[in-house]
């Protein structure tokens, strides 16, 4: 007995016209499972999780046998329902489902406009309408199981009406229509089609001004909601319609402005046409600037003997590319109205799909009876290639292996576009576009969680939501596990989420929902390594550094640097590594997040231990390489002994790009260095981590990256001291007497290389001892005991030079010429920072270079010797880089000075507000004091308004007492004073005049 089966609006069944009962709300939500499977059994679980989703009960098999009997007598026939293998399969004939018959009226009603009968196309159209009661599966569409098929329902009965809607602007009812299609397009305000539609039959009807209006309306509608401009073929109909005459409302003959319903009508000519694209989701969000890209090259029309337009969208697992692919092809269905093919290839799987099987499934979608299909493969091709001319049909290549794989399945006309999703980048599909796939926004990770969760997020905290985001490090598939699992578990908390992702060391495991896992998607890329690269991947994921270059990786697997770059590229092929950017010539690497913690957890699982931490202490031990070569380039030689092993140098040395600045290729190895102490501190490692700490110096001191020098301080202080390793204390100490030097804490600074010299004495380090006193002139001077400081800045030189090391020598004897030039000996300090320079000059010690021309130009100028002192500052210009910001400081303040003293006031007052401001960005009060006297001074010459002058002298007195330095406050103070008596204000400038003279007293 025929029964019909409704699903277009809420799930009915009638027999002989009469309605059944169909018994529980479960139970219909079975029938509908059945009827949405139509002609293909349902699994016993499959049925169980649309029932119950995740609460099933433990009788559920049981009861799923239950409700199946009970449905079987509702509808009165025991074989409507058999049994199917591990499942149930409901027979139903296509006249019997509402569905079914709507497919076949409007597939005949396509076929009558072709045959050029459109009065009964349109009667066909209204018959297919007619059968909707309200949208598919109402009432229990949000069921997970018929979400999907009720979407693509929904889909296809709005797709008939506009074409019902084609065939009677066709007919000239474009007056009929204007009701209807104003209802419509507000309905649904971004079917560009239906705007179209809208506005052809406002202009049909004389209406242009409202046609354009409409046009408006709809770009204002999608600039608001989308940020989007209207389509092209919106664009054309509406530029046509600006320059066309007025068209007779009587003839509907008339111009059909934009080709969006002659695309329409001719998307529905075509025989045995393939619909072959699996449904979008329906929460899509993000990637829309990918999505236009690849609408935009798709959508363009090509002529027959062109190449196929090709676009490949490549990236890691997880990113959400063959989701990007379906939408785009969706949204390109009415530009390749002959069909749409799709096929997964399997490509990152240990077996990729044969391309001959698919060609096979193409071919039979496309009509081929499968008695005709041929089984030589060649055969195939060209038979595919064949029907594929001169038609307009897109492929869909998901998940591809390589460029072999995809030839046979590659058009040869130019009406064919191809989609093409891989792992891997195909750079051998010539001519082919190329998008690739990256981690969202955080705004589009926030977008997706409220898309798939509905209102469950309604009551996350903002920072909460943020934390999912980032715990997921916005991956779309791991957003989407995310999504999945708070619906599917109502008694979550988002905080118990952010709770579980946070333990890093589990991440991966809470990752998971179903069939859904980011390990599963990174399996599949790092199975199809080859050995040598899956080992790389595994000791990578080890280091704590964000990044890394090819080096790191040479040392990590212990080879060769052109080894090393063969399974780098291996790894950034199947996205499993970045190329993060590029420092001076040198590409550097680094791990999405979650990856990351994918290659640590499969290194834990096939490294043993000894071979990780072997691992690891050769990526360190390389970056002590490169501290040694840097310090040397910088310094002029390595300053002190070092114990601990490098990984082979001269392979670090010959990946350093020729020419390229060795001290900036340090510096982008600032936080590996910080990562690299703290890995070695926690391997018990105390040589490798004391002499990484004290191998930043140079860069922490060149940068003023002080934090950092701090914690490289305490982390290996705390090793060195439970280690009893008494160098290592010391080298540490004098590093620390530098950082606090450069903080201008000159007596702690003291401190800490007095104690420095007492262990290096303790242990017999004759060459560390030489070190520590060769730093004491650099405490002398600023405490004012410049005697003291010439004496043993001319012995440190004489013995340092004895023991080869010149570079320190010169380092030394610099203090040397300062104290000269303070104690108001300008021709001596001449005299030695000459000599300095000339050395530094024949070492190739820059550093040594712009430091000291600076104190040569300010000695010559104190001996009025302009044209001497702009050489020098001629020289500083060429090194300052070579210092850091302190370089771009000692520019502005020479030149500033050069021009002060020439009385050159615009000038001088220009360059000398430049390094003030210089001064206070980079926090160094010595600097800013030096400055200000300056500037006291152009204020004396300049005779300006005596307040201003006063303020700035009570500024730089402020400035200067915050360091121990009596030469500076001394100076800042007399030039006080001046200015106080000048305003007349006896009292206070006796006052300053004599703390100047008891600051002064100190200085000897």
């Amino acid at each position: 007995m025929v029964v019909d089966f409704g699903v277009l609006g809420p799930l009915t069944v009638w027999r002989a016209g009469v309605p059944l009962e169909l018994g529980t709300p479960k139970g219909r939500v079975l029938l509908a499972v059945l009827l949405c499977r139509q002609g293909r059994p349902v699994t016993d679980d499959a049925l169980a999780e649309a029932i119950w989703g995740e609460a099933q009960p433990k009788s559920a098999a049981k009861n799923v046998q239950t409700y199946v009997h009970r449905l079987r007598q509702h509808l009165g026939d025991a074989e409507r329902i058999t049994r199917q293998g591990q499942g149930y399969l409901l027979r139903a004939g296509r006249d019997e489902l509402d569905a079914a018959r709507f497919e076949d009226l409007a597939g005949s009603a396509r076929a009558a406009l072709a045959a050029g009968d459109p009065e009964r196309s349109r009667r066909l159209f209204d018959e297919a309408l007619g059968l909707w009661r309200g949208p598919a599966f109402a009432g229990i569409a949000d069921v997970p199981a018929l979400t999907s098929e009720a979407a693509r329902l929904d889909e296809l009965r709005l797709g008939a009406l506009e074409e019902r809607i084609d065939v009677d602007l066709r007919l000239g009812r474009h007056g009929e229509l204007l009701g209807e299609l104003t209802a419509l397009t507000m309905e649904h305000p971004f079917r560009e089609r239906m705007w179209a539609q809208l506005m052809l039959a406002l202009y049909r009807c004389g209406r242009r001004a409202d046609a354009l209006q409409s046009y408006r309306q709809v770009r204002d509608i999608l600039a608001e909601e989308t940020g989007l401009e209207p389509g092209q073929k919106l664009r054309d109909l509406h530029q046509t319609i600006l320059t066309e005459g007025p068209e007779s409302p009587e003839n509907p003959d008339g111009p059909v402005p934009g080709a969006a319903v002659a695309d329409a009508e001719r998307e529905h000519q075509s025989v045995n046409s393939a619909r072959m694209l699996p449904p979008t989701l329906g929460d899509f969000s993000g990637q829309r600037a990918e999505l236009e890209e690849v609408d935009a090259v798709l959508r363009k029309d090509r002529a027959a003997d062109e190449p196929a337009a090709v676009m490949t969208i490549s990236g890691p697992g997880g990113t959400g590319k063959t989701a990007l692919a379906v939408q785009a092809a969706h949204r390109l269905r009415a530009a390749y109205p002959d069909g749409q093919l799709f096929a997964v290839l399997d490509g990152a799987r240990t077996q990729p799909v044969d391309p001959v099987a698919v060609l096979g499934r193409f071919l039979r979608a496309l009509g081929v009876p499968a008695t005709a299909v041929p089984d030589d493969p060649e055969e195939r091709t060209d038979l595919y290639r064949g029907m594929l001319a001169e038609r307009r049909i897109l492929v869909v290549l998901d998940d591809a292996y390589d460029e072999e794989q995809l030839a046979p399945l590659m058009p040869a006309s130019g009406t064919c576009g191809v989609i093409v999703t891989g792992r891997v980048r195909l750079g051998g599909l010539g001519g082919a576009h190329r998008v690739e796939l990256r981690e969202m926004s955080e705004a589009d990770g926030r977008a997706m969680l409220r898309n798939c969760t509905g209102d469950r997020l309604a009551s996350a905290a903002p920072a909460e939501l943020a934390d999912l985001v980032r715990l997921c490090a916005r991956l779309p598939l791991a957003l989407r596990i995310v999504g999945s699992l708070l619906v599917s578990r109502p008694h979550w908390r988002v905080g118990d989420l952010v709770a579980r992702l946070a333990d890093e060391q589990h991440r991966l495991d809470a990752l998971r929902y179903r069939d859904l896992e980011v390990r599963a998607s990174f399996g599949l890329s790092y199975e199809g390594l080859r050995p040598e690269a899956q080992r790389l991947f595994r000791l990578l994921g080890l280091l704590e550094a964000p990044d890394f270059p090819l080096w790191a990786a040479a040392a990590a697997v212990d080879t060769d640097l052109r080894e090393a770059q063969e399974l780098l590229d291996d790894l950034v092929d199947v996205h499993l590594l970045d190329v993060t950017g590029t420092t001076n010539g040198q590409a550097r690497y680094g791990f999405h997040d979650l990856i990351r913690a994918y290659a640590r957890e499969r290194a834990e699982l096939d490294e043993p231990v000894r071979d990780r931490n072997e691992a690891v202490e050769r990526v360190l031990s390389a970056l002590l390489a490169l501290t040694d070569i840097a310090d040397r380039d910088h310094m002029g030689q390595n300053m002190f002994q070092r114990d601990a092993a490098r990984w082979r140098p001269e392979r670090v040395e010959a990946s350093v790009p020729p020419s390229a600045p060795l001290m900036a290729l340090l510096d982008a190895e600032r936080v590996p260095l910080v990562t690299g102490v703290r890995q070695a501190a926690e391997l018990g490692r105390d040589e490798l981590c004391w002499e990484l700490a004290v191998g930043g110096h140079t860069l922490f001191e060149t940068e003023r990256y002080f934090d950092d020098w701090q914690e490289c301080y305490e982390t290996a202080m705390r090793l060195a001291k439970d280690a009893g390793n008494m160098r290592g204390r010391a080298r540490l100490l004098i590093s620390m007497a530098g950082l606090r030097y450069t903080r201008r804490q000159y007596g702690p600074a003291e401190e800490c290389n007095t104690e420095a010299m007492g262990l290096f004495e303790r242990i017999g380090d004759r060459r560390g001892y030489l070190e520590a006193l060769s730093n004491a002139p650099f405490f002398l001077v600023p405490n004012g005991h410049l005697t003291e400081a010439i004496t043993a800045g001319s012995e440190a030189y004489e013995r340092l030079n004895a023991s080869g090391q010149a570079a320190a020598a010169l380092h030394a004897y610099s203090q040397v010429g300062l104290a000269h030039l303070q104690a108001g000996r300008p021709e001596a300090a001449v005299e030695v920072l000459a000599e300095i320079v000339a050395g530094a000059r024949k070492q190739g010690i820059r550093t040594l270079i712009a430091r000291d021309t600076y104190w040569l130009g300010q000695a010559q100028l104190a001996l009025g010797r302009h044209a001497e002192a702009e050489e020098s500052f001629t020289e500083l210009s060429a090194y300052a880089r070579d210092i850091g910001p302190s370089g771009a400081f000692y520019l502005a303040h020479a030149w500033g000075c050069l021009h002060l003293a020439r009385g050159e006031y615009a000038d001088a007052r220009r360059r000398l507000l430049e390094g003030a401001e210089i001064a206070r960005a980079i926090h160094d009060p010595l600097f800013e004091t030096r400055v200000l006297v300056d500037l006291l001074d152009l204020r004396l010459y300049e005779r300006p308004d005596l307040e201003a002058a006063i303020r700035q002298g009570e500024q730089a007195v402020e400035v200067a007492r915050r360091i121990d330095y009596p030469y500076l406050l001394a100076g800042v103070l007399q030039k006080l004073a001046r200015l106080r008596a000048s305003a007349g204000d006896d009292t206070a400038a006796r006052n300053l005049a004599d703390e100047a003279a008891a600051v002064g007293a100190r200085i000897r």
